[in-house]
């Protein structure tokens, strides 16, 4: 993950579109945390409601990785399809994981 390309896609410098990244880490790992409990309780509504958030919000930062591997579960969700989808939450999992690493050497 390029910052610094990333932040010029969207029209921002590098610094300002780490400040949003960082938003985007905090809000988006409450709404992983969500969809996360939602998946265990198999709440396919409340799934499909956090991916969606998810993946606009990466879509919004250009965040592809995120923003498909969230609209995957989104749509399999939305299909009550949970089970096919749970590779996809610990990926998606991963992947927040892979961008704190990269804001927060």
């Amino acid at each position: 993950m390029n910052l610094k390309e990333l932040a010029e896609r969207i029209g921002l410098e590098e610094d300002e579109y780490r400040e949003l990244v960082d938003l985007f880490l905090e809000t988006g790992m409450a709404d992983f945390d969500r969809l996360k409990g939602a998946f265990d309780a198999g709440d396919a509504r409340q799934v499909a409601r956090s991916a969606h958030t998810i993946n606009g919000a990466a879509g919004n930062m250009g965040i592809m990785n995120v923003h498909e591997v969230a609209k995957r579960i989104e749509l399999a969700a939305a299909e009550n399809q949970l089970d096919s989808v749970s590779d996809e939450v610990g990926v998606l999992k991963g992947l927040f994981d892979e961008i704190a690493g990269i804001v927060h050497p």
